[in-house]
C-alpha cells in the first residue's frame, strides 16, 4: 500500500508491505525499515457492574492553592522585580509599562530545556520597567520586569 504522509509540514512517501508478516517492511522515501508489531493485546474483559455510589446533596468547597513566593525566592535588591529563576529564552511577555498586575498574575513565559515556565508577579502593583522581549536569552537571577507596589 502506497501513501503520502505529512508530518510537521514535511511530506514523506510511505509504502507498507504485508501487515501480517513479521517484520512488516516499510519503505519511507526509499529507505527500508523493519517494523516489529507487538503481539495482539490480551482480550478486554467486560467490566463488572459496580454498585451505585451515593453522593452527598451538598458538595464540599475545596480551596484552590495559591502560589506564594518563599523568602528564599527573593534576592536582596530585587523585591519589586520578577527575576529569572533559571537561564532560558523568553517566549512571551504578557505585560507592558504602565499595566496593573495582580498577585500571582503570569507576566511572562520562560522556556528552559523545552519546558515553558510561567513567571508570576509576587505582589500587586504597576509595571514600571520591562527589560525583556520575546526571543531574548536570559541568565539565572537576571532582572526581567520591575513592578512597583501600589
Amino acid at each position: 500500500m502506497k501513501m503520502k504522509l505529512s508530518v510537521e509540514g514535511k511530506t514523506f512517501e510511505v509504502q507498507l508491505g504485508d501487515l501480517n508478516a513479521k517484520p512488516v517492511i516499510v519503505m519511507v522515501d526509499g529507505d527500508r525499515l523493519e517494523v516489529w508489531p507487538e503481539e495482539a493485546p490480551a482480550p478486554v474483559v467486560a467490566p463488572v457492574e459496580a454498585a451505585p455510589v451515593a453522593f452527598p446533596k451538598h458538595s464540599a468547597h475545596v480551596p484552590v492553592p495559591v502560589w506564594k513566593p518563599r523568602k528564599t525566592d527573593v534576592i536582596p535588591g530585587t523585591e519589586n522585580s520578577v527575576i529569572a529563576p533559571i537561564p532560558g529564552v523568553i517566549v512571551d511577555v504578557n505585560v507592558a509599562v504602565g499595566d496593573k498586575v495582580s498577585y500571582g498574575q503570569v507576566v511572562c513565559l520562560l522556556e528552559a530545556m523545552k519546558m515553558r515556565n510561567p513567571l508570576r508577579a509576587a505582589k500587586p502593583g504597576v509595571v514600571t520597567e520591562v527589560k525583556i522581549k520575546p526571543g531574548q536569552h536570559v541568565h539565572y537571577h537576571e532582572q526581567l520586569i520591575v513592578i512597583v507596589p501600589e
